[in-house]
């Protein structure tokens, strides 16, 4: 089954999950005695970190800039942000272990976004399913991974898509070699 297919069971199955229990059920202490979502509580902010990404073309570029934290919070999972100089961006969300319920709200699958700013443009991947992650350390000392990434788009960040496709830009398809960490 390829990764959109896994993708769309899974959504489909917390949605079925949903129905049958109830989010207090699935997301023990995610919720308060009222029945409201808690607010996601800061676990840990990471202080040094970098990023690369090997490209098909032969690129490599380093990322040495780490986003203000907090990067790692009970519900859901890490939001970390790597970038440079030169406009690029990566970020990891959704490595949820550290958790108090031992995943992130959608379970502990990461999600890697690209952005790249070129001249007054913004521009970004927007298929998770593309890329393979794997999370070696996600709790309060480090994130730590890599990801593989085929046949990433890019679409105009910018632009508000009245379908559910965002607009591609016209810029050919491409893959990516993705290693990442961030720590205290």
């Amino acid at each position: 089954m390829r990764a959109r297919g896994r993708v769309q069971v899974a959504a489909l199955g917390l949605l079925a999950a949903f129905a049958a229990a109830g989010c207090e059920l699935l997301f023990p202490g995610a919720f308060t005695p009222d029945g409201e979502l808690q607010a996601p509580s800061p676990l840990a902010t990471y202080t040094t970190g970098s990023a690369t990404l090997g490209l098909s073309d032969g690129t490599k570029i380093r990322l040495d800039r780490l986003s203000k934290g907090p990067h790692l919070v009970t519900t859901f999972g890490s939001s970390v942000r790597w970038s440079n100089a030169a406009g690029w961006n990566l970020q990891v969300s959704g490595a949820g272990a550290g958790t108090p319920f031992g995943a992130g709200l959608l379970g502990s699958q990461a999600y890697i976004q690209l952005d790249r700013i070129v001249g007054v443009e913004h521009w970004r991947t927007y298929d998770p399913s593309r890329c393979i992650v794997d999370i070696d350390v996600a709790d309060q000392t480090a994130l730590k991974g890599s990801a593989t990434c085929k046949g990433l788009e890019w679409t105009d960040a910018l632009e508000v898509p009245f379908s559910d496709e965002p607009t591609e830009i016209g810029q050919p398809a491409f893959d990516a070699e993705i290693t990442f960490e961030a720590t205290r």
